[in-house]
């Protein structure tokens, strides 16, 4: 129960109030940080791909990661075509 006389000091209630919200406010920050670490990391496990290791103990390429193409692509004699935005 806090003291008669503490609470009629404007003052100390003052800082008593500050640092009430001050610590409030370090928790929800702290809590709402960890929250938000979780759900990246939970989120950055179920995304195709990214969950596995880059290769075994072997040395062979995880299955889930894209290859590269066996050939590479053929040139043509074809001129390059440009796109451009204007109409």
């Amino acid at each position: 129960m806090p003291d008669p006389i503490e609470d009629a000091d404007p003052v100390r209630r003052r800082e008593r109030g500050l640092r009430r919200v001050g610590t409030a406010t370090r928790r929800t920050a702290g809590a709402a940080t960890a929250a938000a670490l979780l759900l990246g990391a939970g989120y950055a496990y179920m995304l195709p791909g990214v969950s596995g290791p880059s290769s075994d103990t072997a040395g062979h390429p995880a299955p889930n990661r894209p290859h590269a193409p066996v050939n590479a692509p053929a040139s043509t004699t074809q001129p390059a075509q440009t796109t451009t935005g204007a109409s």
